[in-house]
């Protein structure tokens, strides 16, 4: 779900993945389903993100019609 916004964000700061999860000391799968969980509670999900100084923000929308 946060997958491509958070590999982006990595380029933008000249990381690569398992510069995160080494650091972290995250499995590489792990790290990988967290980033493509729909669970936002996720625990190595919010790691990552305390890690980026991020946060997840949600707004709603009108749907087209």
């Amino acid at each position: 779900m946060l997958e491509k916004d958070i590999k982006i964000e990595l380029i933008k700061r000249g990381l690569k993945p398992s510069d995160i999860y080494k650091l972290l000391e995250i499995e590489r799968a792990h790290f990988y389903q967290a980033i493509r969980s729909t669970n936002l509670n996720n625990k190595t999900l919010l790691k990552i993100l305390d890690y980026l100084n991020l946060e997840i923000s949600v707004s709603l929308k009108h749907k087209d019609k």
